[in-house]
């Protein structure tokens, strides 16, 4: 007669970290989430070197001083402003980790900025030029004009992408503040050029171009300070399951009413042991 022992109790399962699961999760959505997307990003780039190049394009044609020549440069310098609000408008909307909120008001705040340019320029210009000032003062005044709706139109440029880029309000504000002191410079430079007669249309160009280089830098410099610490928001999200802080322990029915069992059975004593072995 032989007794056995009672088998081992089965071990519950390791603990899974899942502090540090939830950690990695979030740094990756945090990493994804500071990415619009490369066909939102590459349109809003094309769109506005469709909109700078009339000015740089078009520009020689000037020197001749021919009225086909001004006509075909106010034509094509209003076709490639609509081409540029058409698809910087389309690139905002297309902004990848965000909410449709931020896109339609950053889409919107846009819109209205290349809709002042394009409408209140021409407006404007007719205006002063049927006033009785000087040519001097006529000059002063569409320079002064000029640079408003520009600071309007580069504050809506900058404030609509980074609205759509889940930026903060410290950040609107330094691109606002930047668009103003840039146009203000460019008046000056602009006054200073119409004064002296300096540069012509080489000089033109060559600004035109040195100003939309500026332009792609202070998106550059947004993009900077959105990845600095807390310079974006970040995107809520409803994860599909909450994991849990740590390891509870949890109950194995089966494995307790087995050491249950095995602990009230009626164990041998040793006098039963020293009968068996003979």
């Amino acid at each position: 007669m032989s007794y056995g022992y009672p088998p081992a109790p089965s071990q519950p399962p390791t603990p899974v970290d899942t502090q540090a699961t939830a950690d990695a999760s979030v740094i990756s959505s945090t990493a994804g989430s500071q990415h619009p997307g490369w066909l939102a990003r590459s349109l809003f780039w094309a769109a506005l070197v469709v909109g700078g190049l009339p000015a740089i394009v078009l520009a020689p044609l000037l020197s001749a001083g021919q009225q086909n020549s001004l006509v075909l440069y106010s034509v094509g310098t209003i076709v490639g402003g609509c081409l540029r609000l058409i698809l910087c408008a389309i690139a905002i909307l297309l902004v990848k980790n965000t909410t449709w909120v931020r896109r339609i008001v950053g889409a919107a705040i846009f819109v209205l900025g290349c809709l002042a340019l394009l409408v209140l320029s021409p407006l404007m210009a007719m205006v002063v030029s049927m006033s009785e000032a000087g040519p001097a003062d006529s000059m002063l005044a569409m320079a002064i004009v000029q640079g408003a709706v520009s600071s309007v139109y580069l504050s809506a440029l900058f404030c609509g992408w980074n609205i759509a880029r889940n930026r903060r309000w410290w950040i609107l504000v330094i691109a606002v503040a930047i668009a103003v002191v840039l146009n203000i410079f460019n008046t000056v430079v602009n006054q200073m050029l119409a004064a002296h007669l300096a540069g012509g249309v080489a000089v033109t160009v060559v600004f035109q171009a040195i100003w939309l280089v500026v332009v792609f830098g202070v998106l550059g410099l947004c993009h900077l300070l959105g990845r600095v610490r807390s310079g974006t928001v970040p995107v809520t999200s409803q994860p599909n399951s909450i994991p849990q802080q740590g390891y509870a322990p949890q109950s194995h029915p089966h494995t307790e009413q087995t050491a249950q069992t095995y602990q009230n059975q009626w164990q041998p004593g040793p006098e039963l042991w020293s009968n068996t072995r003979h």
